[in-house]
């Protein structure tokens, strides 16, 4: 991979030069349009069954088995590392097509990658598709000397230079430890204040406690530890040009935290039952570099400006040219830095865009190639993706990656997804996404709303068992200013040529044995339907308002002087922030049923209704194996199907061995993930009794 640099960021000239180098070098990049592709790529992680003491742990193995699989290659598979040494990502050798034919190899291939990797593991090793990671064994805590904190950490990251390189550069920029605090689920026998089970022993040099137990009910967790849960689905579409792809990532921005509660999985922190049901607020927190003077805790004596939250965030601007965007619904004074911008005008790019990159270049690069600083540089973008690939946005809008690029062009990676526990889930969430999105394109669907109030979505989404007991804020009118008739009115829509496929008859529609009902006119919708208005005279001191969006708008960090550690605690409630009144337009509170299958009572449609609208414009007939997927989302939706988070909690309360005190004891761990692995196959899924996270 080449020699990382260790770079001391703050105020250094070398991180100046590489922002200059980066923007020249996209300017100068002859981008061209490819049709449209898919790519969807599944982080799971590796753990080991000792089914002897029925006990499990995580396997720190991933490169090797990495290594692996490099040496004996499947062209429809590849594999790749991340940040925890327990953790591995599986990717399709090729991206799929937007037909059914495309769409109907995904599952498959998600199982052949999974397949493989048990090829190359001891029976008693599995990858499993699941945020869950078992706490450390007392082997791995203490194996025959003492370890050192530094040590244990070291066997949790990934041995690669990048990720070594990254981790230094984290700790070294920020200056002071983290501490990632999740609340805990309070059951009957929860004591209070709560203290984390598993943890170093003092004899082997924990003289402190180092802030591990409180006066309040939650899971703190060091960063290295926190990165094993940070497994997602993450769902890559190649626009036709650049100007959809705009498009495209402005109408999936609103949608992440409704996605992200949809496929809620996570549950479980260290072997505790969490009062929180998704990861991303703790991923988050797993990579904030910033500084004391970025964090606004010191005043800046170099002029470094304050970064209201970390490079894993929600997205904070809208990037199309699209007349219904208006300016109001944009984040006011986003950070920029302004010499980017100025180069980026200068070279012909609009004021819009130029915003976008230019706040993604407030921050410095965390990986660097010293091969890559040199002028005659053969990668010639590589400078542009050590600070666009390091922000983690809910939505990325991602350019072609280099000059030599013949297949890759402008895509949009959708990242708030959870993974999901079987190929069937994960193969169902990624095609959802992306009827969702042609379906978006082809009726030139209007979602734009405020991103102060995505913001409250996105706290909104953290909250138990979200998708059935909140209500986001959502736009009413998804045809507001739209260039084509609405489809309750359109009886002459054109299907897409892209879906004209002649292979589908070879398509395999093979439906998993419990996938969801079939659905019909009374299971569409829920009877939390009702849809309150918020209108440009509505109040923003509500229960559900909005504060300053100049505040910061990530999960709240409390401050505790404790060994230099910031806790930054996980909030189950919507922040409180009051957004700026929508001029003309009429947004409402809706629960994620109403948005999915859509309710009469406040006439908005439902995305699934809409998609099914899409498809049965063909002549073709939807396939049952597509038909299907978009059931169990309507079921998850409805809550006629459990998520994988309230299913995992439900299976901890009602095991014997568990005591009613929130922890998953060893023996609940290892049920647990054997009947997560045993979800494979449709016969595991039968013995399982897990019918209610497929709505049967």
């Amino acid at each position: 991979m080449g020699q990382t640099n260790y770079w001391n960021f703050g105020g250094n000239q070398k991180t100046d030069l590489i922002h200059t180098y980066g923007v020249m070098r996209y300017l100068h990049s002859p981008f061209a349009c490819w049709r449209v592709v898919t790519d969807p790529k599944i982080e799971g992680i590796l753990v080991s069954f000792d089914d002897q003491l029925g006990h499990v742990e995580p396997c720190f193995d991933a490169a090797r088995l990495a290594k692996e699989l490099a040496e004996h290659p499947i062209p429809s598979c590849a594999f790749s590392l991340e940040s925890g040494a327990s953790q591995l990502e599986t990717i399709a050798g090729k991206p799929w097509t937007m037909s059914y034919t495309g769409m109907g190899e995904v599952e498959g291939n998600m199982r052949l990658r999974r397949n493989l990797t048990q090829r190359f593991m001891p029976p008693d090793r599995s990858f499993l598709t699941t945020t869950i990671c078992p706490p450390l064994s007392p082997a791995q805590i203490q194996p025959v000397e003492c370890r050192t904190p530094v040590s244990l950490i070291k066997q949790m990251i990934s041995p690669t230079s990048r990720y070594q390189a990254a981790l230094r550069n984290m700790r070294s920029r920020r200056g002071r430890d983290l501490e990632i605090v999740v609340p805990v689920y309070k059951d009957e026998n929860t004591p209070s204040p709560f203290r984390l089970p598993a943890e170093p022993p003092k004899e082997c040099g924990n003289t402190e406690d180092s802030g591990r137990e409180g006066n309040d009910l939650s899971i703190k967790l060091d960063p290295s530890m926190a990165a094993q849960y940070a497994c997602s689905l993450q769902v890559t579409m190649q626009a036709s040009n650049i100007t959809e792809a705009r498009d495209l990532h402005d109408q999936l921005l609103p949608l992440s935290p409704i996605m992200l509660a949809l496929s809620a999985a996570t549950s479980i922190w260290n072997g505790v039952l969490a009062d929180t049901d998704v990861r991303w607020n703790g991923a988050s927190a797993v990579v904030d570099d910033r500084t004391p003077e970025e964090f606004g805790d010191k005043p800046s004596l170099d002029g470094r400006r304050r970064i209201l939250r970390p490079r894993f965030s929600a997205s904070d601007a809208y990037i199309s040219q699209n007349p219904r965007l208006s300016d109001e619904y944009q984040v006011p004074n986003l950070p920029i830095d302004r010499g980017v911008k100025q180069q980026l005008l200068n070279g012909g790019m609009d004021d819009r865009l130029a915003t976008h990159f230019a706040h993604l270049f407030i921050r410095d690069p965390l990986i660097v190639f010293a091969q890559d600083v040199e002028p005659d540089a053969k990668n010639k973008t590589a400078l542009f993706e050590a600070v666009q690939g390091t922000n983690w946005n809910t939505i990325r809008f991602k350019p072609p990656p280099s000059l030599d690029s013949k297949n890759t062009g402008w895509r949009v990676e959708f990242r708030p997804l959870e993974v999901q526990l079987t190929d069937y889930e994960n193969a169902a969430f990624a095609i959802f996404i992306v009827l969702l999105s042609r379906t978006i394109l082809h009726f030139d669907l209007n979602i734009y709303m405020p991103i102060p109030m995505v913001d409250a979505n996105m706290e909104k989404a953290h909250v138990r068992d979200a998708v059935n007991t909140e209500r986001f804020y959502f736009r009413n009118n998804l045809f507001s200013g739209s260039t084509v008739s609405t489809p309750a009115t359109d009886n002459h829509a054109t299907f897409p040529a892209h879906m004209q496929d002649p292979n589908l008859s070879d398509l395999a529609v093979n439906q998993p044995s419990l996938g969801a009902s079939t659905e019909d006119g009374s299971s569409i919708g829920s009877a939390d339907t009702t849809a309150t208005s918020i209108t440009s005279s509505s109040s923003s001191n509500s229960s559900d308002g909005l504060d300053s969006p100049l505040e910061p708008r990530m999960s709240t960090a409390t401050k505790r002087d404790i060994s230099s550690k910031r806790p930054v605690l996980i909030h189950t409630a919507p922040v409180q922030r009051s957004a700026p009144p929508p001029t003309g337009e009429d947004f409402s509170l809706y629960s994620i049923s109403t948005l999915m299958n859509g309710d009469p009572s406040t006439s908005f449609p439902g995305f699934i209704p809409l998609i099914k609208q899409y498809l049965a414009s063909s002549s073709t007939p939807i396939p049952p194996q597509i038909t299907s997927y978009l059931s169990l989302i309507s079921a998850r939706a409805s809550g006629r199907a459990w998520t994988a988070a309230k299913w995992q909690r439900e299976f901890v309360r009602g095991h014997p061995r568990y005591r009613g005190d929130s922890v998953v004891g060893r023996e609940v761990m290892y049920d647990l993930l054997k009947a997560i692995k045993r979800m494979e196959t449709a016969e595991g899924r039968r013995e399982g009794g897990v019918g209610g996270m497929f709505g049967v």
